[in-house]
């Protein structure tokens, strides 16, 4: 219920403020696993993400965030765990995994960290590994306009457009050459190639 509440005025907010506009919600199965996958260009990310997308997502976040008890109650409120630093990875994937098995849907940066330049930035292997080991298909998601909104060592968003693209869901069953470190990294990097062909369709859209 608050999840939803929530949703709903952060949605109003963002389509006043940031001009929000959703393309591709049809391609979002309505059940069953699922990881999606975005690019990483601001704090306003994960937000933007959420609403936009017509399924609960379960977040991840730095445990220091959850530091501050109020801000900490809500984050817990909205379906976001504290992942500890120097352990991330590690919590990060049993916890994904965990929620996977659930049927849920779960949220993933696969470039690790926010984009300095806005650019795509070349993908860390843990998609892969989800995938590989959860067999939930993948939803690529291109959020365009959230470097802009806010950006990186700006103290508050800005009036700015903010436009997400959802492409349709990926499902990598073959095997890949190689031992599967370099199959996950494979299928990282066909993941983030799908979120380049949303970058250009939003580009010229833009």
């Amino acid at each position: 219920m608050f999840y939803t509440f929530a949703r709903f005025i952060v949605l109003l907010l963002f389509k006043i403020f940031f001009r929000l506009k959703v393309f591709g919600r049809g391609n979002f199965p309505e059940k069953g696993p699922l990881i999606v996958v975005s690019n990483h260009a601001s704090f306003l990310d994960p937000m933007i993400a959420g609403v936009a997308a017509p399924r609960k997502l379960i977040y991840l976040a730095r445990d220091t965030l959850f530091r501050f008890r109020p801000f900490g109650y809500i984050l817990n409120r909205v379906n976001t765990f504290p992942l500890k630093r120097g352990k991330g990875d590690l919590a990060a994937f049993r916890l994904a995994l965990g929620k996977l098995s659930e049927g849920q849907a779960v949220l993933v940066f696969p470039e690790g960290t926010r984009s300095s330049d806005g650019n795509l930035q070349a993908p860390k292997s843990g998609i892969g590994f989800l995938h590989s080991i959860s067999k939930a298909a993948i939803l690529p998601c291109y959020v365009k306009g959230s470097m802009e909104a806010w950006p990186r060592h700006s103290r508050f968003p800005r009036h700015s457009a903010v436009s997400v693209y959802f492409g349709k869901p990926l499902s990598f069953d073959k095997n890949f050459p190689g031992n599967k470190r370099e199959s996950y990294l494979i299928i990282a990097r066909e993941t983030m190639k799908a979120i380049a062909e949303l970058k250009i369709h939003a580009d010229k859209n833009s």
